[in-house]
């Protein structure tokens, strides 16, 4: 019977979970990011017809982090919601129900992402507000779609980490991950996004091709950590090792 790893220290208070977020256990908090609701009606109106699985997906998630961690916060860093350009019906919904459903558990902290321009629109009619960053004495959160330095432990969202395997046949496989890069202590979660495949980061984090304008400036010592469905949590070794292997 193999026991699925759930958690792995990696600094002092800090974890990450095969729930897709960073647990802080020091200031009780959890951090997720791209969870792109709204996401199957955007598709829907490039005529890509999808079924409404996003959300479900999310809240499951969400109630998993609730009943593992009791956190007094969950910071959502980024890309809460998909469209750039306005606020769709669904996403209105979606939203909404998120922060009916949660906001008497917990705290929710909302970091602005580059899908989130009109996210404001939403939260200000529920008195909440839409931050820049998140930052105490050890961590400095935001999104990552612009290079706002990187300092203590930086909790990154935006690029969408994955691992790709690829076997003799040609098969490939994606495997969302979380990458943490010690010499400069960043930190970038996976997707919450039942839809979002990743960024294989072998490619993106080793030949400069990732989204995030800070990482130009950090080293190349990223470790993986993939999440997967029979083994929970697995250290695959360094990006630059993998990129050999695959």
């Amino acid at each position: 019977m193999i026991n699925p790893v759930k958690d792995i220290q990696i600094l002092k208070d800090v974890f990450i979970s095969d729930l897709y977020c960073v647990y802080l256990q020091d200031i009780s908090a959890v951090v997720i990011s791209d969870l792109h609701l709204g996401f199957e009606e955007e598709m829907n109106l490039h005529g890509l017809f999808l079924p409404r699985l996003q959300r479900d997906h999310v809240e499951k998630m969400v109630d998993s982090i609730l009943d593992r961690y009791s956190p007094e916060r969950i910071i959502i860093n980024g890309d809460f919601k998909q469209e750039f350009s306005r606020n769709l019906p669904q996403e209105w919904d979606d939203v909404n129900h998120f922060i009916d459903r949660y906001r008497k558990e917990t705290e929710l902290v909302y970091i602005r992402g580059n899908h989130d321009n009109y996210l404001m629109t939403i939260l200000k009619s529920k008195g909440l507000e839409l931050y820049d960053y998140y930052e105490t004495e050890k961590y400095y959160i935001y999104h990552g779609d612009r290079d706002m330095s990187f300092r203590k432990l930086t909790i990154l969202g935006h690029e969408h980490p994955s691992i790709v395997l690829r076997d003799e046949i040609g098969s490939v496989f994606k495997i969302p991950a979380f990458v943490y890069n010690n010499d400069d202590k960043i930190l970038i979660t996976p997707a919450m996004s039942f839809f979002s495949s990743g960024t294989d980061v072998s490619d993106s984090l080793l030949n400069n091709e990732h989204f995030t304008p800070v990482l130009k400036n950090a080293s190349k010592k990223f470790r993986a950590y993939g999440i997967t469905e029979d083994f929970g949590l697995l250290d695959f070794g360094y990006v630059t090792d993998l990129a050999q292997k695959v």
